[in-house]
């Protein structure tokens, strides 16, 4: 019984590092479960009763919220894109915020440093995010420790259920995006509207790009999980997506830089393609650019020497981009490098304002 009690605190030790505050009580909750035959019999109902109503307390206190504030760190927004009325996140995906992003890149991170090297998972991308994980130590690892940082700052739900029920058919009305507002925000604060690719919107990116620029953040996705940003999902996000974001900001008339990482590279591909002037600059993370831009405009290419997914087509004449190559870096560029990532972007959104 010693040694099952010591390996019961051994686990909730480890996971105190590694999972949602949520979920730490939950564990500690358990844990008192299972300690509980240990308290004298005069005092197990009494303490039983305190302790559930304190976890009840605790728990929902530590529980993403399902509404933004307007003064969160990050908020997020869901409305109604015929009505424009904003709503609260759907109960269902709302639900499996039990489980965080956090969480399931902490046990992905932990589950890298056991898989062999040899291993491959049929996809670069995935392939480069495992080597990340093997190659540095486990709570330096910005694929999750970011979201322990992001929890000082009560972060919001994750929406990554929500857009694999969407991609299914689900919530055809509503849409969704992250906003970030600087604190020192004035009439001169810049605007990046960033689109992530495949596996959806994730709250990791919003907060690096809030943590290390000063620009107000719209972090948008697709109608699906795919991540691909169709001429079509660019023209909502144009017409639908920014006005209701700028009118929640308190802006208007201002034109944003587009960002786009791994799959989100096609919104700057299409967008240069379809609406080469509504943006004030087009920068690519870890992906390719494949359309020439329009006079007048030029595009960024951020990638790591190592990405299979990072270049320019061949056909594109090199007056019409900016590239910036990091060596020794893959497709976890900017979780690995956000310092020098963030710095490349500083300069760009100061040289094209």
């Amino acid at each position: 019984m010693t040694l099952t009690i010591l390996l019961i605190l051994v686990v909730i030790t480890l996971l105190i590092f590694v999972v949602s505050w949520h979920l730490k009580i939950l564990f500690l909750f358990f844990l008192y479960l299972v300690l509980k035959r240990y308290i004298k019999p005069t005092y197990k109902r009494a303490s039983g009763r305190s302790a559930f109503v304190l976890f009840v307390v605790l728990f929902l206190s530590f529980f993403p919220n399902r509404k933004s504030d307007a003064n969160n760190y990050i908020q997020s927004v869901y409305f109604n894109h015929s009505t424009n009325e904003e709503i609260r996140m759907p109960i269902l995906p709302y639900m499996t915020n039990i489980i965080g992003e956090g969480d399931i890149m902490s046990v992905i991170c932990l589950i890298s440093k056991v898989l062999p090297r040899s291993l491959s998972l049929g996809s670069s991308a995935a392939n480069d995010v495992i080597n990340y994980s093997k190659n540095i130590p486990f709570l330096k690892n910005n694929f999750h420790m970011e979201y322990r940082s992001l929890e000082r700052e009560r972060p919001p739900p994750h929406t990554v259920p929500f857009q694999l029920l969407k991609g299914m058919g689900w919530y055809n009305n509503i849409t969704h995006y992250y906003l970030h507002i600087p604190i020192e925000k004035n009439e001169n604060t810049e605007v990046i509207v960033f689109c992530h690719g495949y596996t959806g919107n994730w709250l990791l990116y919003s907060e690096l790009f809030a943590q290390y620029t000063d620009a107000i953040i719209i972090a948008v996705e697709t109608p699906n999980f795919v991540g691909y940003f169709s001429k079509k999902t660019i023209y909502n996000i144009l017409k639908t997506i920014i006005p209701h974001a700028y009118k929640r900001i308190g802006i208007k008339n201002k034109k944003a830089h587009l960002i786009g990482l791994s799959n989100g590279g096609s919104a700057i591909n299409n967008s240069i393609k379809y609406y080469p002037d509504s943006f004030k600059s087009y920068t690519i993370l870890s992906a390719s650019l494949n359309n020439s831009p329009p006079p007048l405009i030029m595009a960024n290419i951020i990638y790591g020497a190592n990405d299979r997914s990072g270049g320019v087509n061949k056909t594109i004449s090199k007056s019409k981009y900016q590239k910036h190559v990091i060596s020794n870096e893959d497709h976890s560029l900017l979780v690995s490098k956000p310092d020098v990532v963030m710095g490349i972007i500083n300069q760009i959104i100061a040289r094209d304002n």
